[in-house]
């Protein structure tokens, strides 16, 4: 077996553990919440106590914790993720949206946002960081408007945004309803702003320090252009501390992605996590939010495979 096989099955293994504590500690930390969540349903009305005791049952809160919890693993295994409570519709009970429902029709959304962000940050940041740890008025010009992006929260890039290019300027749509392919494009340059100025920062180091190793030295004395010795001798050596940092902020990215769906207005999984929230929602959001946590964590370890296949040191590291 190789050693990018053998680390890929390793870290395999250990995303599946992670997969196992999160799913327990999301679910755990929503259900246990204060308050009761078929109470809230009836406002300030009392529920009549047959549909109470019968909404309860359907979703298994009438059962100790351990029971809900062995349930709602069962369920997951076998393809079910649940549904939202019911909505009460006057004297109608009207059955919640299935969490796959929901994700099937907002997924297409954050997905473009963050392939998006992910595409912005790699291509523009790992650009820049290149130019600027090969010249010294380029440096401090990416290190400058580096340390602005980083110091920008999402919420003011997102607002500051929309306010001139779609109040001030009309150059994009007001929101996502549209379906406007031109709507995705601010969303997508808020969403990446910070994380750009991190990933050209962290370039510009790595590649300053891989520009004084030997074997680029040696490469320099050869005679080569220096592009070449940048942008194929010293660039792939640097991007792997780039590759990792872009998978352990995919998190930071996704709770970005429901400050930015929510003032561009995009129907994403973000603006339905947020929508679960205000309704009080505590299934939905039980089923969102292991969705979310989930793809991060797939997405980390896949990271990591492809981190181990850039540079032989990362798949040689003792397991942890």
């Amino acid at each position: 077996m190789s050693a990018v096989l053998a680390f890929a099955v390793r870290r395999t293994g250990q995303m599946l553990l992670s997969l196992w504590a999160a799913v327990t500690l999301v679910f755990v930390a929503v259900t246990q919440l204060p308050g009761d969540p078929v109470r809230a349903l009836f406002g300030f009305e009392p529920p009549p106590p047959a549909l109470y005791a019968r909404i309860r049952s359907d979703f298994h809160l009438d059962e100790p914790l351990l029971v809900q919890y062995a349930l709602y693993l069962r369920d997951l295994l076998t393809g079910d993720w649940g549904s939202g409570l019911p909505r009460l519709r006057g004297d109608a009970v009207v059955p919640g949206p299935a969490v796959l429902d929901v994700v099937a029709a907002t997924a297409p959304v954050s997905a473009v946002l963050l392939a998006g962000a992910v595409v912005v940050q790699l291509v523009i940041g790992v650009v820049a960081g290149a130019l600027a740890a090969g010249g010294r008025w380029t440096g401090r010009g990416v290190y400058a408007v580096a340390t602005v992006l980083v110091g920008t929260p999402v919420v003011v890039a997102a607002a500051l945004l929309r306010f001139v290019f779609v109040s001030e300027l009309g150059w994009a749509p007001f929101n996502g309803l549209s379906g406007d392919p031109a709507a995705y494009v601010l969303p997508v340059l808020a969403l990446a702003a910070l994380s750009t100025g991190y990933v050209a920062l962290i370039t510009r180091a790595e590649v300053g320090d891989t520009l004084r190793s030997p074997f680029v030295q040696a490469a320099r004395g050869r005679g080569l252009r220096p592009w070449r010795v940048v942008g194929v001798h010293a660039l792939r050596p640097s991007l792997t501390p780039v590759v990792t940092f872009v998978a352990a902020n995919l998190g930071q990215l996704f709770v970005g992605l429901i400050v930015v769906e929510g003032v561009f207005v995009m129907p994403g999984v973000g603006a339905a996590i947020l929508g679960a929230i205000q309704d009080r929602d505590r299934a939905l959001l039980v089923g969102l939010t292991t969705v979310v946590i989930a793809a991060v964590i797939v997405a980390n370890a896949v990271a990591d495979i492809a981190a181990a296949a850039l540079d032989p040191r990362v798949r040689l590291q003792p397991a942890s």
